[in-house]
């Protein structure tokens, strides 16, 4: 069944990801999935390297799961420290900036948070869905098909 959801996600022009969260277990768990799905898949520790990532030219992927609460840019906030020069950000601007910047691939959120209000401000950052943590099989499928 992989290899199906692989090949029709490589039709679709879904071939590459980056993966975006704090916790190494759930980059690593992620980028496991997205590789059993077809994909080749490189990672981000939290927002601000994702945006380097882009910046120096490293950036052009098909698909972004991005984590809401991480302690560096986390979901939102990257404009924030992009303006302010702040360590450490509250929030989620990744997404926002990288909408910012024109990358217009498939922005998926994870996350365990369930107030529903920062959900909400996640989403209008400009995800393309939100899911539950942890992702499945299941969902990514059901999401990329």
């Amino acid at each position: 069944m992989a290899t199906e959801v692989g090949s029709s996600m490589i039709a679709r022009r879904i071939e590459t990801a980056l993966v975006v969260d704090d916790c190494s277990v759930v980059r690593m768990l992620d980028t496991k999935l997205l590789s059993i799905l077809g994909l080749k898949v490189s990672s981000a520790k939290d927002g601000v390297e994702a945006i380097a990532m882009y910046e120096a030219g490293e950036g052009n992927f098909d698909l972004i799961v991005m984590d809401l609460e991480m302690p560096r840019m986390n979901g939102i906030e990257i404009s924030i420290f992009l303006l302010t020069n702040l360590s450490y950000i509250v929030s989620f601007q990744a997404t926002t900036e990288l909408r910012a910047m024109g990358v217009d691939c498939m922005i998926i959120g994870a996350t365990a948070c369930d107030d529903v209000s920062r959900r909400q401000r996640f989403m209008e950052a400009g995800l393309d869905r939100l899911f539950n943590k942890p992702l499945t099989i299941a969902n990514l499928q059901s999401y990329l098909n």
